[in-house]
């Protein structure tokens, strides 16, 4: 019986020999007109390919980097900081000298995944998560032919159990509800975008009490109202918003106040202590007015209103 449970155990080896793939490190491939061979072969190489550096792979991978970069964290660190600016090494499976099928990315030196994922002809495929460094959930995107296609997930680093925003994406797209949160897991923003534009009415939460503290309402892509609000509810105009407001009144008549602008800017007025422009048809009408008290005051004095160098003082003392 030893006998035959040796042979056996010798023929599983043999078997498992047989079925498992070439493995080559990327110190002894070449790369020739994107096609991957083993150094000294005239065959494109199939097997596995250990060690490839990420930017080898990436041009696989579509917009990825690009779509991570847009990405708001909702938290200090952008998105390539958190992701340990994507250089990582990847074991990558190669068929006919292509990459092909499923990869996994590490950080250098570490055994820490940083992501992985399934390729198919049209690109990326299924859920990819991505780690930091430290092993910790960083983002989540759900991936169909090489685009994003669903509900982006992204996690606090301080928290890895914490979403800190979450959009509906379609074709790489923001399409649809994006909510931001704070740490303690309030909802600091939220809003919908359509075609990666934002539109309809976005609210802002203080993180203290979750009460409102800003309401912006975007039409056409454009914020055509933004609103401040303290903890009592109260609607108070940004110091920007108000020169923002006072630049459009003073460029054209056509600009005109609503009742509730009006009231609005007025408060702001007084809380920055301002004082409103006048638009052009006011600055001509008010140039108007003194120049017409200009000349009935030099009338009133016996001048020559048409005389700008006449003021009085050549007449002798009566």
């Amino acid at each position: 019986m030893k006998g035959v449970s040796r042979w056996a155990a010798l023929g599983a080896v043999l078997f498992l020999s047989a079925c498992s793939k070439p493995v080559l490190d990327w110190r002894n491939a070449e790369l020739s007109n994107g096609t991957i061979y083993e150094s000294g072969s005239n065959e494109p190489f199939n097997g596995r390919v250990t060690n490839v550096p990420h930017g080898k792979l990436e041009p696989h991978l579509g917009a990825l980097r690009t779509v991570l970069s847009n990405l708001n964290t909702f938290q200090k660190a952008g998105m390539p900081a958190l992701l340990g600016g994507m250089q990582y090494l990847c074991d990558v499976d190669v068929k006919d000298g292509l990459v092909a099928d499923h990869f996994v990315c590490r950080y250098p030196d570490s055994q820490v995944v940083a992501y992985e994922g399934q390729l198919t002809e049209g690109g990326l495929k299924g859920e990819t998560v991505f780690h930091n460094a430290g092993g910790a959930r960083v983002v989540v995107l759900p991936m169909e032919d090489g685009k994003v296609n669903g509900r982006v997930r992204i996690y606090f680093a301080e928290n890895p159990e914490q979403l800190s925003m979450e959009a509906d994406v379609v074709d790489n797209g923001f399409n649809g509800e994006l909510i931001g949160y704070h740490l303690d897991g309030q909802i600091r923003s939220k809003g919908q975008y359509a075609n990666s534009v934002p539109t309809g009415v976005w609210e802002g939460r203080r993180k203290e009490d979750g009460t409102l503290s800003e309401r912006i309402t975007y039409e056409g892509g454009k914020a055509v109202s933004h609103l401040f609000y303290e903890p009592d509810g109260k609607a108070y105009l940004s110091q920007q918003r108000m020169w923002d407001l006072h630049r459009s009144i003073a460029s054209s008549d056509d600009f005109v106040l609503t009742p509730e602008q009006d009231a609005l800017l007025s408060e702001a007025e007084a809380r920055y202590g301002a004082v409103r422009l006048l638009s052009p048809s006011q600055r001509e009408a008010k140039l108007q007015a003194e120049e017409a008290q200009r000349r009935a005051d030099k009338i009133a004095r016996g001048l020559d209103p048409d005389c700008f160098v006449c003021d009085g003082s050549d007449k002798p003392n009566q």
